[in-house]
């Protein structure tokens, strides 16, 4: 099949595993870019996460390597590393989803790739930020999710500490990884020079919570709790109908005034015509 789209002729070399690196990496293969997984001996431990036609080709791992050329190195080995250096030596993308250390003692850190090959992009995808007192621990959706403060959310939301219903955590980053990777190649594109890209997890998460949920305590002094109280409030939820569930907001204040026409609610005021007083407040 002749590949098609936006990212054709790109090729990517792709160390990543699990889903964060391999969500980036799947849809730079679905527009069009030549992604190589590489994969140790033992495989990508995706393979056997949930179930599948035959083993080692688990659904999750299926969905998130679609599109993709594979290759098994072992990097251990002076042969695997000979094979992988002369994949980098013609690649546009470098990305990663090991440890600092991990890579660096392998001998495939940003300044031993772009050696080999100076206009690489080269992405990094850490559970932690390297500069940070966490970047030699490992990270995980679950772990990352409560750490950025989701399941208190959660709780404010439904009344018990719970994380969400998707690993949103590793889907955040992964998309993260994308556009940074991207932005870093349009760079290249407009002036020949590749670099280096950094995304963790926990930072990205901790940002991605933060747009709302920075709220008062984003101000000096704070003006409130560091909380978006609407996203919290408790009726906020869909509702049990006669045949089924409706989900309905009504947000700006045209909808306020259709809504009030239609159902005619006995509470329905000129107090709440308009956004301002119909918002919450904490």
């Amino acid at each position: 099949m002749v590949s098609q789209g936006p990212l054709k002729g790109v090729r990517v070399v792709d160390l990543t595993a699990m889903v964060m690196g391999p969500y980036c990496t799947q849809i730079m293969a679905d527009m069009g870019a030549d992604v190589i997984k590489i994969e140790p001996p033992q495989g990508d431990d995706t393979r056997y996460v949930s179930v599948g036609p035959a083993p080692g080709m688990s659904a999750v791992f299926v969905n998130v390597n679609r599109g993709k050329r594979s290759v098994v190195l072992d990097l251990r080995s002076e042969e695997g590393r000979t094979a992988l250096r002369a994949l980098v030596a013609d690649a546009d993308v470098f990305i990663h989803s090991m440890r600092a250390k991990a890579i660096a003692k392998l001998g495939f850190d940003y300044d031993q790739v772009a050696a080999l090959n100076p206009s690489i992009v080269y992405t990094n995808c850490y559970g932690y930020g390297r500069r940070g007192p966490d970047r030699d621990r490992p990270a995980y959706d679950d772990t990352i999710q409560a750490e950025c403060g989701l399941p208190i959310v959660q709780q404010k939301l439904t009344g018990e500490a719970n994380y969400v219903g998707t690993i949103m955590a590793d889907k955040v980053a992964g998309l993260t990884a994308l556009y940074a990777t991207m932005m870093a190649l349009f760079h290249r594109e407009r002036t020949g020079e590749g670099q280096e890209v950094e995304v963790s997890m926990f930072e990205t998460m901790a940002s991605f919570m933060l747009v709302e949920h920075a709220n008062g305590a984003m101000f000096t002094p704070p003006l409130g709790p560091a909380i978006y109280p609407r996203a919290v409030a408790p009726n906020r939820r869909p509702y049990r109908t006669k045949d089924g569930q409706i989900s309905a907001l009504i947000y700006n204040d045209k909808q306020w005034s259709a809504f009030v026409e239609a159902v005619r609610p006995a509470w329905a005021n000129d107090a709440f015509a308009t956004l301002k007083p119909r918002c919450p407040s904490m």
